[in-house]
């Protein structure tokens, strides 16, 4: 039967530990032996290694009972006795397979078969209790480790998602409530707004819940979203996008920019404009993706809260990367507003 790869990992892993002990335990004996005993150094590497390699073959049953009856709350006696019950079973198994390994690389290592003598169980139960007991401990520590990460894991995802499915409605209110102030006086552009709508949901749902999508996906919702918006204002609104040829493999969070770009229309126009340009230039920088949104509009109120909008860029780049990505927004150089994103390329060169 053919292992998976990550099985296949975890098993070489295991042999390689369980290698690496033994052979310490080699030199350790060896050593501290060297003017005490007639034994050469075969025969400690033959004692040492066949008493690791022994222990290693019952680790994945020893997993295997951690997971069954796993030590928590409320449960306490129930696993230490079947732990008890457990460690006398490991002593005889561990007794022995070590007994059958040594006779098997004994003519290997050209040990004379003398020095291979009957196991005594009882002998050998105080040390395997021992053992047996750090490596039920470790196995129960990386489970509980294992365990914990996950479930981490699965409440930063949990939290990412619904960040991610709050701009929906954010979206839709928003947008709705734009078509309900044509929709009285020229019902048949709140109609194609209307169908623009649609096919923008029709992209968010057929996304399937990703997180991530390239770069030309991104540009190509946030210049559907500009389209509906372009209906109401007609050719008072304007989309200049610019991306470097450097910067086109970056993947960006789903619907980062349209906060951004619904913030530039709201209040960058007010009621004392008719007319907005927006911008969109994406270039590479230190091995990230600088992404600037810019309106000629009225200027960044700094004094005023971050709205849904900006508070959810933010949250949902510290949960995707942490503080490789940064998120700044302010006045920009002759008027209006710049915001600058700066996300990591990840998989590509600095």
């Amino acid at each position: 039967m053919k292992l998976d790869r990550p099985v296949a990992l975890r098993y070489l892993a295991l042999f390689a530990i369980f290698t690496a002990i033994g052979i310490f335990f080699t030199f350790h004996s060896y050593l501290g032996d060297m003017d005490h005993s007639a034994l050469m150094f075969r025969h400690h590497l033959l004692d040492e290694m066949t008493g690791a390699w022994s222990a290693m073959l019952l680790v994945p049953f020893m997993v295997v009972l951690a997971r069954r009856f796993p030590f928590k709350q409320g449960m306490i006696v129930q696993p230490l006795l079947v732990n008890v019950a457990a460690m006398l079973v490991y002593t005889v198994a561990h007794t022995t397979i070590e007994s059958a390994l040594r006779y098997a690389f004994e003519p290997l290592l050209h040990v004379h078969e003398t020095y291979t003598e009957i196991f005594s169980y009882t002998q050998e139960a105080a040390g395997d209790i021992v053992y047996y007991a750090l490596i039920m401990t470790s196995i129960y520590l990386v489970l509980r480790f294992v365990a914990t990460r996950d479930i981490e894991t699965k409440l930063a995802q949990a939290q990412l998602e619904n960040l991610r499915l709050q701009l929906q409605p954010h979206f839709l209110f928003n947008t709705l409530n734009a078509i309900s102030s044509v929709m009285y006086e020229d019902v048949s552009k709140a109609d194609r707004m209307l169908a623009q709508v649609s096919e923008y949901m029709r992209q968010v749902l057929a996304s399937g819940g990703v997180q991530e999508i390239s770069l030309d996906e991104e540009l190509k919702m946030e210049r559907m979203y500009v389209d509906i918006m372009k209906t109401r204002l007609e050719r008072n609104l304007s989309l200049d996008v610019r991306v470097a040829d450097d910067a086109r493999d970056a993947m960006v969070p789903f619907m980062l920019l349209q906060p951004l770009l619904e913030n530039s229309i709201r209040h960058g126009m007010g009621s004392a404009r008719t007319a907005i340009e927006l911008g969109i230039d994406v270039s590479r920088s230190n091995g990230s993706a600088v992404i600037r949104v810019t309106d000629n509009g009225l200027g960044f109120d700094a004094t005023a809260p971050r709205g849904v909008g900006l508070s959810n860029i933010v949250a949902r780049l510290q949960h995707l990367y942490g503080s490789d990505a940064t998120f700044d927004i302010g006045a920009r150089d002759g008027g209006g507003t710049l915001a600058t994103l700066r996300l990591p390329l990840l998989g590509a060169d600095a």
